[in-house]
């Protein structure tokens, strides 16, 4: 032990510190007490309850007040002897203070058994048992510092677990370390021209460009001419003061965001929360010690400079957003992209079940016809047909999977999830049935051929989600559903809807339904109903007009030849048959073969002039009535040459 209580090695920077911290900490549990002790006032109601805790707060102020004593006590400059009996005199009186404050805690603690029902009581153990909790802290703080003989050493730092070494010595690093100086344009505005001007050369010498202004209104003017990086303003002027400054900025959206530095001559603490309030980023009391004005200087700089980076960040990452946008909503509605791009999983990888509906279309026809066609007028065809279609997938929030070359893979329900995406999606079909019309009338303004659509619905749970690599990715969907779809879309002629029965099910509206079919699709183990709807009722009321076609006879029957197709593959029994009637795409077709409604066929005509076009498809319709025979049937031709349909129809019976 030493004579006195300050090492004179000891630098007086370093014990200020301690100093600081130790009373710091040892000022925290106490501050606890006090919050709970006020806590416990408002719950507590019974007065042999709050005498109890009106001693609690007499030991909490008191151990306040020995604590202040006791490191007052350290710091001073006595005899090993006389600071030996003033530390046990605190040890003492501290302990027993502390000890009053966890023995009250404890007595009201066992005296408020008998409340156990009440809500407000459970809340009161709770806040006892944390105030005796911070007693006892604060009782094992002061035995670990009491054993330190120097309260100023390393001993003591590590019995308060506080490292003021490693503080300093990252003060020194971050001294030595090279940086660069943050300069810029600063105003500074004060009424005091001897004020101003010494501001004006320190900040100068500093590498800032500095600008002055002498009362408030000219601080409005000089700003609105060139805005500053940093405004130093004077809080005290004679025609507006700064702190009217700040409110007048803070209404104008273009000034808001400048940084700001109040000067003032008071170290009033209502004024400056009132400044900070209004809008100052810090506040300078004079006289203004020159290191701590570069100091306050580059931190606002560095501030502004990080601010700026980030706005242009946010304008960078806006233009991008809208971008994506773009380019997206090409796809799928503003909502359905908002959605993805708010999303934290929106563009991340993997996915989810979900049931949702599933729309294929095709151009029937359309392979033929692209094969008479140049690439241009190929191209204009499906922009056409696209440019009429995509708008009203959007309308009912559907979401374009794919272009597969003149089909659409449309979702509705996913990645937003809509509840009732089996009607919108069958509403949004006879939308797209009825916009056919649009897309004909531009290609016939445009001299190219009509175009016929089909469309499946079916309504089942996939898997949706974001499907690929990192370097390339999709939102796309996977399952059994998807398959069924594709299947019952091969079932479809132009101008034709069909739903499967898992759509119907989860349509909740009235339904316009034209016909039944029970249908075996390649890959489906069981038979799946699917019906041709041609309405919809509220709240949508949309219906498809009903297409009369009337048959006119050949002046002579047709012959043909036709194999069946499944899938892409081509039966090879060969049947001989007639054509007896033809409307528009429409045929009656005779032969001795039995074939099933929905068969595909491929049609050849051997008496054509030109051998290298006579190849037809056409699906069965209908089958009429066998008459001697040989059996009838409505066929639907779905794919065939110009020069193949003109044939078929300079056969017509002239009345």
């Amino acid at each position: 032990m030493t004579d006195t209580a300050i090492n004179p090695q000891t630098d007086s920077r370093m014990v200020s510190a301690r100093l600081d911290i130790l009373r710091q900490e040892l000022l925290a549990p106490i501050q606890s007490i006090e919050g709970y002790t006020e806590l416990l006032r408002e719950n507590l109601s019974d007065e042999g309850f709050l005498d109890d805790l009106g001693k609690i707060e007499q030991a909490s102020e008191q151990t306040r007040a020995l604590v202040h004593g006791m490191l007052e006590a350290e710091a001073a400059e006595r005899s090993s002897e006389e600071r030996d009996a003033q530390r046990s005199k605190y040890k003492h009186d501290l302990r027993n203070s502390v000890g009053a404050i966890a023995g009250y805690s404890e007595i009201i603690l066992e005296d408020m058994e008998d409340q156990d029902g009440e809500a407000r009581a459970v809340e009161t153990r709770a806040y006892l048992t944390q105030l005796m909790a911070d007693a006892n802290r604060l009782l094992d703080m002061l035995e670990s510092l009491f054993q330190s003989d120097d309260i100023f050493g390393e001993g003591a730092e590590q019995a308060m677990n506080v490292n003021i070494n490693s503080i300093f010595d990252s003060f020194e690093k971050s001294d030595h370390e090279e940086s660069v100086a943050i300069t810029g344009h600063i105003l500074v505005v004060d009424d005091n021209e001897s004020m101003r001007n010494i501001l004006s050369h320190k900040l100068s010498r500093q590498g800032h460009r500095v600008r002055l202004g002498s009362s408030g209104r000219e601080a409005l003017e000089l700003i609105r001419e060139e805005v500053p990086d940093l405004l130093l303003l004077d809080l005290f002027m004679h025609d507006m003061n700064g702190f009217d400054v700040l409110r007048e900025m803070h209404t104008d959206e273009a000034l808001r965001a400048i940084p700001v530095i109040v000067i003032t001559g008071l170290s009033d603490k209502d004024a400056a929360v009132r400044c900070i309030e209004a809008g100052a980023f810090d506040i300078l009391t004079k006289p203004i010690n020159p290191a701590l004005l570069q100091a306050r200087v580059s931190s606002c700089l560095e501030k502004k400079a990080w601010r700026d980076k980030e706005q242009a960040y946010q304008a960078e990452l806006e233009r991008n957003h809208a971008f994506i946008r773009k380019v997206f909503g090409r796809y799928m509605s503003d909502e359905v992209v908002q959605q993805i791009l708010e999303s934290e999983e929106g563009m991340s990888m993997g996915g989810d079940k979900r049931q949702i509906t599933i729309m294929m279309t095709d151009i029937r026809g359309f392979s033929m016809l692209s094969q008479e066609l140049d690439a241009v007028d190929c191209v204009t065809v499906l922009n056409n047909y696209f440019g009429v279609m995509t708008p009203l997938i959007q309308k009912y929030d559907g979401v374009i999977n794919e272009f597969l070359g003149d089909a659409i893979l449309a979702i509705f329900g996913a990645p937003v999830v809509v509840e009732k995406h089996a009607e919108q999606a069958l509403a949004c079909a006879i939308e797209m049935q009825r916009g056919m019309a649009e897309v004909n009338a531009r290609n016939r303004e445009q001299g190219l051929p009509e175009i016929e659509m089909g469309i499946a619905l079916n309504t089942g749970e996939v898997v949706v989600g974001n499907i690929g690599s990192e370097n390339r990715t999709k939102y796309g969907v996977v399952g059994h559903h998807v398959n069924l779809t594709a299947r019952i879309e091969s079932f479809t002629v132009g101008n034709q809807i069909m739903v499967s029965e898992y759509t119907i099910g989860s349509i909740g509206v009235e339904v316009e339904i034209a016909q039944t079919l029970e249908v075996e699709a390649k890959g489906i183990r069981e038979p799946v109903k699917i019906f041709e709807v041609t309405g919809i009722g509220e709240p949508y009321r949309l219906s498809l007009e009903r297409q009369e076609h009337k048959m006119q006879p050949l002046a002579e029957k047709l012959r043909i030849r036709m194999s069946t197709l499944t899938g892409k593959a081509v039966a090879n029994e060969v049947f001989e048959g007639h054509l007896l009637e033809v409307a528009d795409s429409h045929a009656r077709l005779v032969t001795g073969a039995e074939l099933e409604k929905l068969t595909n066929l491929r049609l050849t005509i051997p008496d054509f002039p030109q051998s290298e076009i006579e190849q037809l498809f056409a699906k069965v319709t209908g089958v009429l009535e066998p008459e001697a025979q040989e059996y009838h049937y409505h066929i639907k031709i779905t794919s065939a040459a110009r020069a193949a349909r003109q044939f078929i129809q300079s056969r017509v019976a002239v009345k």
